[in-house]
């Protein structure tokens, strides 16, 4: 046989391996929804969409001059690389969403070796209508999840590496980076490096110096990337924050009960108040007033952009100081408005307009899923804390521990710091919560050690 003719069996070979073919017949199956997704439906502008084009030209005009510090420059600079055209983006993240199926695949045949269950998990985002529509969205949760889901990618790589110490501490690097672009994307995953340091250090097999080495260099993408962007951010407004909205967003919870501010700070108050009660007749809630109130906030008070939010962040620790019931109240009903798995879409932007109704349908029945997984997740969750045979028969997987543990320090996260859209802070973690009740079912079922499983 010639060298060749190797070559040519060896490849057809590889191509009969079983999870080839499930990866073939996956990324087959994410691309020609896309392609009708393309063909159908219009890319969506959202109030935020205007902030991220503005500060995507001053990054594309080649400096951060004119950086006004509103959001992190993770999804500006993306939308500077793929160009300011909406259809351009929707491309780029419909790329995006690709690459998450492919992932996710890739992680539950890495873990369980079941390729049926890694076409399950791989095609649910190209299912489910929350995340596959999003990715029409011109807002930054398709890049937010690409960029969580890579990291745990990476983590399984680096969890599974019987490779000598450099590859190790190339995977460690790798996964600091690119933990740190999703905070750097949203400001919310500030913490997901926090999340996983203790699962990089985690190799027991390993002794303390291979341990500390991976984490030191996985450290290194934080510390320069996100450390660097507060330092940024500090060194400009004078404030130790992802951002410059702080304020804003505590204002979001204390505004509630704004009313309780002292006279001495009556022109703030009442100007807040007077649109408070404006939102609320309109829509029932205080949710986003602040937005609508800065600019006479800022005239009343004197104080610009910057120094209002500032003091409105004075203002806010101080009433929930003095009133914490009020705020834990607050932080509770924004933890469970972070579960209620909206979808997010525009049934205008469908062409033909009767694929709207359909499409409707099959957003009612992938939220009434999402719901279902997010219940199971903390249902599992709840078993696995307080149930000692469920902790034996589920055994140590650390992708489980890690996924489940990060999407519950986020969901803690984001509500003790914003009370806005809480839904749809979840929307990069969704197919984590997926992920966390699929394999916890096959772990449940199985009850086979993940050792075994590897080998």
């Amino acid at each position: 046989m010639s060298q060749e003719e190797r070559r040519a069996a060896s490849f057809l070979s590889f191509l009969r391996r079983p999870v080839v073919r499930g990866g073939i017949l996956l990324l087959s199956f994410a691309v020609a929804v896309r392609l009708v997704f393309w063909g159908t439906y219009s890319p969506i502008s959202f109030g935020d969409t205007p902030s991220y084009l503005r500060l995507a030209e001053d990054v594309a005009g080649g400096g951060w001059g004119g950086y006004d510090g509103t959001r992190t420059p993770g999804y500006p600079a993306f939308l500077a690389l793929v160009g300011p055209s909406p259809e351009r983006i929707f491309i780029a993240q419909m790329k995006l969403g690709v690459a998450i199926s492919l992932l996710l695949f890739w992680m539950m045949w890495r873990t369980t070796r079941h390729v049926r269950l890694a076409l399950l998990v791989g095609g649910l985002y190209s299912l489910l209508p929350a995340q596959l529509l999003f990715e029409a969205n011109l807002l930054t949760e398709t890049l937010t999840t690409f960029w969580i889901i890579l990291s745990f990618a990476l983590f399984v790589a680096l969890r599974d590496s019987q490779a000598r110490l450099p590859v190790q501490l190339v995977l460690a690097g790798l996964l600091g980076v690119s933990s740190s672009l999703a905070g750097l994307t949203r400001p919310l995953f500030y913490v997901l490096p926090v999340c996983l340091l203790p699962f990089v250090w985690w190799k027991p097999e390993a002794g303390w110096p291979v341990r500390l080495g991976r984490s030191l260099f996985f450290c290194l993408g934080p510390i320069l990337l996100l450390g660097g962007w507060m330092n940024f951010i500090h060194e400009r407004y004078g404030m130790w924050s992802p951002t410059v909205m702080g304020g804003y967003s505590l204002v979001q919870h204390t505004g509630a009960f704004f009313e309780l501010l002292p006279e001495d700070q009556a022109d703030l108050r009442d100007v807040y108040l007077r649109y408070r009660d404006a939102r609320i007749a309109e829509r029932g809630n205080q949710t986003n007033t602040i937005w609508d109130a800065i600019p006479e906030m800022s005239r009343v008070s004197g104080l610009g952009f910057y120094d209002l939010s500032r003091e409105l962040q004075r203002l806010s620790l101080q009433l929930i100081r003095e009133h914490p019931g009020m705020y834990a109240r607050s932080v509770l009903e924004g933890w469970i408005g972070f579960w209620k798995a909206p979808v997010y879409w525009d049934p205008g932007g469908f062409t033909p307009s009767w694929l709207a109704a359909p499409v409707g349908a099959a957003a009612w029945i992938g939220r009434v899923l999402c719901l279902a997984a997010n219940a199971a997740f903390l249902g599992l969750s709840v078993l696995v804390a307080f149930s000692r045979k469920v902790r034996a028969r589920l055994g140590r997987e650390e992708l489980l521990l890690a996924a489940t543990g990060s999407v519950w320090v986020i969901s803690i996260a984001q509500t003790l710091l914003d009370h806005g859209d809480n839904p749809r802070f979840l929307v990069p973690l969704q197919m984590l919560v997926c992920l966390v009740v699929v394999l916890g079912g096959w772990r449940w079922r199985t009850g086979k050690a993940t050792q075994e499983v590897r080998r």
